[in-house]
């Protein structure tokens, strides 16, 4: 038997984390939107024709990091790509700024390990092969045109990289569901004497732990 003080300060625990996770909530809501206006205005500049301009926003989206937020996941496959097509084509200004890009953003972004590790280290490696043949060609100068990538396959890049706005309503769901679980559980499965009672507690358990597994589903698969 649990003693009534038990019950008591399980509530008022369940009710602080009630409320961190949902101030973690809006601050994860704010990220996503400063994510994903970074990614419209990298689409935008690809669109344009612009590389550069398309390599500095989606490093911007990378920099606006949260666990399972869509956009992350968007912003490197779209360095990687720039980078990797610069490259293809010998414009190894643009494609040495991608690729740092998405070392920058690992590095600065790194909590228990840095996101997007893989990338990362391919980032390097492709960098270091630049940097080396680089070296090895003569200096370009003053005269010569600037070069950039073909604007069709930068709208395809924009195609292919692109928000997918299914992972938001899921990571907003998975937030949904946690906090409303918990909430409930808080608010109902509590009895007159402040006993938890577990029978009131399952939609609230239910609810709580879809909520988690579909939170570290859309964290695994950003």
């Amino acid at each position: 038997m649990t003693s009534p003080g038990w019950h008591a300060g399980a509530r008022r625990a369940l009710g602080a984390l009630v409320a961190v996770l949902a101030v973690l909530a809006v601050a994860t809501l704010r990220v996503v939107l400063a994510g994903e206006a970074e990614l419209r205005a990298s689409t935008t500049a690809l669109e344009n024709g612009d590389p550069h301009e398309a390599a500095v926003r989606a490093r911007a989206a990378a920099l606006w990091y949260a666990p399972g937020a869509p956009h992350v996941r968007v912003a490197y496959g779209r360095l990687m790509a720039l980078g990797a097509e610069a490259d293809q084509r010998k414009l190894d200004d643009v494609a040495l700024f991608a690729y740092r890009g998405v070392t920058t953003a690992s590095a600065s972004t790194r909590w228990l390990f840095p996101p997007h590790a893989e990338d990362a280290k391919q980032a390097e490696a492709a960098i270091a092969r630049i940097e080396a043949r680089s070296g090895e060609r003569p200096p370009a100068t003053a005269t010569e045109p600037k070069e950039t990538i073909e604007k069709e396959q930068l709208s395809q890049l924009a195609t292919r990289y692109a928000p997918e706005p299914g992972w938001i309503v899921a990571l907003s769901a998975a937030f949904l569901l946690l906090i409303g679980g918990l909430a409930w559980i808080w608010g109902r499965a509590f009895d007159e004497t402040g006993r938890l009672d577990w029978k009131r507690a399952r939609p609230g358990l239910i609810a709580g732990v879809l909520g988690f597994s579909a939170y570290v589903v859309a964290w695994w698969a950003a």
